[in-house]
């Protein structure tokens, strides 16, 4: 199952599945840090980018503000919620090096705990 799955939500870590995420449970997983590439993406709704604009990237009902680090996997994501969904391009290695910590999540995801909007920009 953890092989085959697209998504890579788990891992076998000492023998047993392990969810990389933790949606359900009330305690924050705790991430290692890590510096993320360059440039990460993000797909939303249109609908949000007002939102977006105003506040930035957070993470609403989830413990982190999920990032992908192809523009493929973004426009997936967008998707669920949008059939033409906006591609924000996010600045990560500015935002890096100015404090905010990014967390890898699996080989195509990177999680943040909040990505002020200074650091993110539309795909035009």
């Amino acid at each position: 199952m953890i092989e085959r799955s697209e998504k890579k939500r788990h891992e076998l870590r000492d023998g047993k599945i392990r969810a990389f995420y933790g949606h359900s449970i009330p305690m924050k997983i705790r991430k290692e840090e890590k510096m993320p590439p360059d440039i990460l993406y993000h797909g939303t709704a249109r609908r949000f980018l007002e939102s977006i604009k105003e506040k930035g990237l957070l993470p609403q009902g989830r413990q982190y503000v999920h990032l992908s680090q192809d523009m493929e996997t973004a426009e997936n994501v967008g998707r669920r919620r949008d059939d033409r969904p906006c591609i924000l391009i996010i600045d990560a290695k500015r935002a890096w090096d100015e404090g905010i910590r990014f967390y890898p999540g699996n080989e195509k995801v990177w999680l943040a705990d909040a990505v002020p909007g200074r650091y993110i920009r539309e795909l035009e």
